[in-house]
């Protein structure tokens, strides 16, 4: 049995060429040439600088609202005063140490809020993406329902966040797609903002340095040009970034601004 047969259990081999949704559920297109969209180390790190962005904004945005209710009937998340309607994505139970996908059901929630789940297992299918393949997994620092929902998010959708709903009881929590988001919680980040993100990011997450800078780059709409392994993105002051290789993925070897003159 496959890794991925023993993290998710059933090894359920992918649909043959399944025709991807067109619309709202298409894929973005900032992820740098050559991506392998099976491998989840790569999608992830191509994910992650608009994701981060874009959770960011959107808890400065809801800053200060109390309270949250969420109702999968009518397929809408109320924080505070503010209403956003949803998808359901999967659930995170502590009890069974699990991810369930929402596309699974187990909780007959009405079709009208499993669209987004059901795109992802499509192009999980389509790309041979096991994590997006398999109903349940077992939860570890990878495979979660963060790291999921921001690919979900940052891959599948130009204007989603996410929201984790804790369980009663603390046993666990439900991880919801924000839909229809505010334009300015993608807007793009200036240098000094970039170069914290990806301080950040690189200390926190396991990443292909190199994918994930060019991807948040290119998501952000920042000219840049390459010298060898030396990425110089084009802010008001230049940020060049310096890479080498560590095992098959790439990392970040110097982060550095130059004033122009």
């Amino acid at each position: 049995m496959s890794l991925f047969g023993t993290l998710f259990g059933k090894n359920a081999a992918p649909k043959q060429e399944p025709e991807a949704p067109k619309g709202p559920g298409a894929p973005v297109s900032f992820f740098p040439d050559g991506v392998n969209m099976s491998d989840w180390d790569q999608v992830f790190s191509a994910c992650l600088g608009k994701m981060y962005t874009a959770q960011h904004a959107f808890l400065d945005l809801v800053r200060g609202e109390e309270g949250w209710y969420i109702d999968f009937e009518k397929g809408a998340l109320t924080l505070g005063k503010q209403e956003f309607r949803v998808q359901f994505l999967g659930s995170e139970s502590y009890a069974s140490n699990s991810w369930l996908w929402g596309w699974e059901n187990i909780n007959n929630f009405p079709n009208s809020v499993l669209g987004q789940a059901q795109i992802a297992r499509t192009y999980g299918q389509t790309w041979g993406l096991e994590p997006l393949m398999h109903p349940q997994c077992e939860l570890n620092g990878t495979f979660n329902g963060h790291n999921f929902s921001m690919v979900v998010c940052g891959a599948l959708a130009e204007d989603r966040c996410y929201y984790r709903c804790p369980t009663a009881g603390g046993q666990g929590a439900a991880f919801v797609a924000l839909c229809d988001m505010p334009k300015e919680l993608f807007a793009p980040v200036d240098g000094i903002t970039f170069i914290n993100s990806v301080s950040q990011c690189i200390q926190q997450f396991y990443l292909d340095h190199k994918i994930f800078v060019e991807a948040f780059l290119r998501w952000n709409k920042t000219p840049f040009d390459w010298s060898g392994d030396i990425l110089t993105a084009h802010f008001d002051a230049d940020v060049a970034v310096e890479f080498e290789q560590a095992g098959e993925n790439y990392r970040t070897k110097n982060l550095s601004q130059t004033v122009k003159p």
